[in-house]
């Protein structure tokens, strides 16, 4: 059972947790983090979600909902290591920005790994994640324009672009 602690529309703690899977009243709000991993070459990490989940097969950019007791950034790291098997610590994760949509808000970071990822020796996490791949720019929008993305994460790249570019360029 995961469970997510509860803030008002002005992200203000409301003292209470809710379970995941129960629709969450009016006035109640959790988080969700991404992590944009930009690789040592320059290529963002895209995952492709489990077929059993909504937007199946999709690629995406890593992330999920924070649980209960964890930061943002901790929830991050977390995501990124339960979801990819990659290991960043919440110092290498920069925040580029925090957008509020329906019933959550979405804490979006950036990593650039030293490292260069294989996606083929990634630990993908059963049941939510089974694929991964190195991109470009360019090639997340073809992706994009041939609906293979969920919808947004086009969207959310193109807000922090030039966050982007200083780490894909720098």
């Amino acid at each position: 059972m995961e469970l997510w602690d509860l803030v008002d529309g002005n992200r203000n703690s409301l003292g209470r947790t809710h379970q995941r899977g129960v629709d969450l009243k009016a006035g109640e709000y959790h988080v969700v983090v991404e992590i944009i991993t930009i690789n040592v070459d320059g290529r963002i990490l895209l995952t492709q979600r489990d077929p059993v989940k909504t937007y199946p097969l999709l690629w995406e950019i890593t992330g999920g909902s924070i649980t209960a007791g964890e930061s943002s950034i901790e929830g991050a790291a977390r995501e990124l290591e339960e979801e990819t098997g990659l290991v960043a610590a919440p110092r290498q994760l920069n925040k580029i920005g925090e957008l509020k949509y329906g019933h959550y808000f979405r804490d979006s970071y950036i990593w650039k790994t030293m490292d260069n990822i294989n996606p083929d020796e990634m630990k993908l996490q059963a049941g939510e994640v089974c694929g991964a791949k190195l991109v470009t720019f360019d090639e997340l929008q073809e992706l994009h324009e041939r609906g293979l993305t969920v919808p947004s994460v086009l969207e959310r790249c193109q807000l922090y672009f030039a966050d982007l570019q200083k780490m894909i360029t720098g």
